[in-house]
């Protein structure tokens, strides 16, 4: 079950799955509202249920690829590291199922890290087609507005700033699999 989300996750457009959402859960169930940021068109926002109940949509949408690819990856990754020789050879020493746990995650949270930081930056390139899906205010909804109107120095402004926190992701991303694993400074 979880190979065949996995799968899914990865394999749906993001827009598309955007716009089932929609008909599913705000035309046909109507259990959520369409888009928007708040109820009436209002700009302020709250931590109230009804600007809440605005946020999930989008949020499932955007989080779904990136779960799929996590999970496959986070999973290929886990079931290499329990294939390898130590890992027989802590269980032949009477380590319990706990303890080659600890190894095992150990051994993959660098690189699980890595796909995070990475799905991150993922998430600021298709905020574009989320935001405007859902009619949301933020970075890509501005960015499409900007390309339709051929504001260029907004363009570019927007865009420097994405690549720079892209960049700075990417560092942190580093400094912290560095932290987890020294033989990566080496």
């Amino acid at each position: 079950a979880a190979s065949l989300t996995s799968v899914l996750g990865v394999s749906v457009p993001h827009y598309w799955l955007g716009m089932v959402l929609v008909i599913i859960f705000s035309s046909i169930l109507m259990w959520l509202p369409p888009g928007g940021a708040g109820p009436g068109g209002s700009s302020e926002w709250a931590w109230d249920w009804e600007h809440v109940k605005h946020m999930i949509l989008p949020a499932i949408t955007m989080s779904v690829i990136p779960m799929g690819i996590i999970a496959r990856t986070v999973r290929a990754l886990v079931a290499d590291i329990l294939a390898q020789e130590f890992i027989v050879g802590l269980r032949a020493k009477g380590l319990t199922d706990l303890g080659v746990f600890k190894h095992v995650v150990k051994n993959a949270a660098p690189t699980a890290l890595a796909v995070m930081g990475l799905q991150l930056g993922y998430l600021l390139g298709g905020s574009i087609l989320i935001e405007t899906v859902f009619s949301w205010p933020g970075t890509g909804f501005l960015l499409n507005s900007a390309i339709f109107q051929r504001d260029l120095p907004l363009l570019q402004g927007t865009i420097l700033v994405l690549a720079m926190f892209f960049v700075v992701l990417n560092l942190v991303v580093d400094v912290i699999q560095t932290l987890l694993d020294p033989r990566i400074s080496r």
